[in-house]
């Protein structure tokens, strides 16, 4: 019995005393966050990172303060600071690739799409699985931004190469269809359109994948054909509106061409 009692109390000052100093900090500057006090959050976990640069609890901080800047208080430039002195003194930490996501964002809303390919890049190296895909996924949004459509088209294979079974496997299949579309080869986009609607037919985007062909069609001059497959899929397009602007569009294009005698009769 004295023994279990020496072992309690022995077990009790070792908990007590490996306990981090920095986490009743923590847990009240997460209270003010949730409640919206989002000045004396960052001031509470400021002096976290501060008082207790060792502990995990200091990463963590540093990037709430990027955050809160970020989101709630709209300040980019201190939420960018934040996020670099995060990377600068915790490297390793697992709060640096949520710190390079959110200055991927922030590069995308500025426009800076070379930038945030740069931070895409290091999450696609430094991450997995699904977040993987998506970040690959973002890198290919960027190239279109930036007008270069072959490159876009590479990066989304890359998504379709490295998982096969990856959920954005649709939107990326149908993504690859319209960099063909933009490019104006007609043909493959097709092609490309057709294999959305035939590998994902109960997804959203084979009815987008549709309409890309029907427009394919009536981009080559093919309108009897295009014409066709518009009506086709007015009946099950979750926005007919948009087939008979296609429509018109189509008839008011023959209305034009058609020779005035033939008007007449």
């Amino acid at each position: 019995m004295k023994l279990l009692t020496t072992y309690c109390l022995l077990f009790t000052i070792f908990t007590a005393c490996s306990q981090d100093p920095a986490m009743p900090a923590y847990e009240k500057a997460e209270e003010l966050f949730s409640q919206r006090a989002y000045t004396k959050a960052i001031n509470s976990y400021s002096n976290i990172v501060n008082k207790y640069p060792e502990s995990p609890y200091a990463p963590a901080s540093q990037y709430k303060i990027g955050l809160i800047n970020h989101l709630y208080m709209a300040d980019i430039r201190k939420a960018m600071n934040a996020y670099a002195t995060l990377m600068l003194l915790y490297p390793d930490s697992k709060e640096v690739a949520l710190a390079r996501s959110d200055l991927a964002d922030i590069y995308i809303h500025k426009g800076d799409y070379r930038k945030a390919l740069g931070e895409y890049q290091w999450l696609v190296k430094n991450t997995g699985g699904a977040k993987r895909d998506n970040f690959q996924y973002q890198i290919a949004m960027a190239y279109l931004k930036l007008t270069d459509i072959k490159q876009a088209r590479i990066e989304l294979q890359e998504v379709i190469k490295s998982s096969l079974n990856s959920p954005l496997g649709p939107k990326v299949y149908y993504e690859i269809a319209n960099t063909y579309y933009l490019e104006a080869h007609y043909k493959e986009a097709i092609k490309a359109y057709e294999l959305v609607a035939s590998l994902y037919p109960n997804s959203q985007y084979a009815y987008e994948a549709q309409l890309g062909k029907a427009v394919c069609i009536e981009e080559t001059g093919n309108l009897a054909e295009a014409v066709e497959l518009y009506k086709e899929l007015e009946k099950s397009y979750p926005n007919p509106g948009v087939i008979k602007i296609r429509l018109d569009a189509i008839e008011a294009r023959e209305k034009k061409n058609t020779p005035m005698a033939l008007k007449e009769d």
